[in-house]
């Protein structure tokens, strides 16, 4: 028999991953920012949609993004990003462009370059992510290189 502090102990071993967390926080801030940038709002249903879950959970982490001082959200009322939100969901949408465009490159189909990208987005350093981003402006400045590079590949 399992004795209650053994119990204790493994429930604080199995808090959730850290880094998954924080994938979800900036999934939220990249469509938050999206959806007010489209439309000029986003609401909870709104983000339920695009992230496939639902306006429950949406609530939930409305309010830790809220208490987290990267939005304010007012329940029934809507929400908008702090500066420091934006700057965050910025960074994150730049991110992933660098990495589609980068897959891009390389002939990645544009369905898989996506779900990759989004994959890859919330797992590369920032310095990583730099260097991405210079050596597809290298190949955008330099066609010929590159096409002679990909020549070796058939």
């Amino acid at each position: 028999m399992i004795k209650p502090q053994q119990l204790k102990r493994a429930r604080r071993n199995m808090r959730p991953n850290p880094l998954a967390d924080l994938t979800r926080v900036e999934d939220y801030l990249e469509v938050v920012y999206e959806l007010i940038r489209r439309k000029g709002y986003a609401r909870p249903s709104d983000i339920a949609e695009e992230l496939g879950v639902s306006t429950a959970s949406v609530t939930g982490m409305l309010q830790r993004l809220h208490r987290m001082d990267l939005i304010v959200y007012e329940r029934y009322r809507g929400l908008t990003l702090t500066p420091k939100g934006q700057q965050l969901a910025r960074n994150m949408q730049q991110t992933h462009l660098t990495i589609l465009k980068f897959l891009r490159t390389f002939g990645i189909e544009e369905k898989i370059a996506r779900v990759d990208a989004e994959g890859i987005e919330h797992h590369l350093h920032r310095a990583t992510i730099e260097r991405i981003g210079r050596f597809v402006d290298f190949v955008d400045e330099h066609p010929t290189w590159f096409r002679t590079f990909v020549e070796t590949w058939k």
